[in-house]
């Protein structure tokens, strides 16, 4: 038996050395940055009469609450701040395992432009095209509490972004004295 290997083996084998070695030392694709605000997506819409509905629930501290321990600890599959971050900016401890990267619900552009309807809908059905799973195990009272504590995220959002230009205001006028 011949134990000798032809040229264009030799030849295919180094090309397909040379991909490899080619593939290793590439660059990791970039993904979408969590936390960015807006993040640029084409979320399917809720059916119109749920994209609709406004939340029925009244924003109290009892839903506040209720909304926030879900969000935070008890929410089924799994708590949302595992993925949209304790303070609801995209960041959460698993958030770069995602293509695309969580919501920012601090961002208000994004958060302002979405309908109590259309958050009940992604959170019970999940998203397509995302990692967003389907929360089919939550009460649709325990949905629109989580809604109510995802707004108050904005709010807050607004709330620090209106401080810090308050600052900056009163720093510009200081150094101009």
């Amino acid at each position: 038996m011949n134990n000798r290997v032809s040229w264009p083996v030799y030849a295919l084998l180094l090309l397909l050395g040379c991909c490899v070695l080619s593939a290793c030392n590439s660059q990791p694709t970039q993904h979408a940055q969590s936390g960015q605000c807006p993040q640029d997506r084409a979320t399917e819409y809720a059916p119109a009469p749920v994209a609709s509905q406004s939340n029925p629930l009244p924003v109290n501290a009892e839903n506040l609450e209720a909304g926030e321990k879900l969000y935070q600890k008890t929410a089924k599959p799994l708590a949302c701040a595992e993925c949209h971050g304790e303070n609801g900016d995209g960041n959460g401890p698993m958030a770069n395992m995602f293509e695309p990267a969580p919501r920012n619900f601090t961002c208000s552009e994004v958060v302002g432009g979405l309908a109590d309807g259309q958050f009940f809908w992604i959170i019970k059905n999940g998203s397509i095209g995302t990692s967003m799973p389907a929360f089919e195990k939550l009460t649709d009272e325990q949905i629109w509490q989580i809604t109510i504590y995802l707004r108050s995220l904005e709010v807050q959002d607004e709330a620090i972004k209106n401080s810090q230009s308050g600052k900056a205001k009163t720093e510009t006028k200081q150094a101009a004295l």
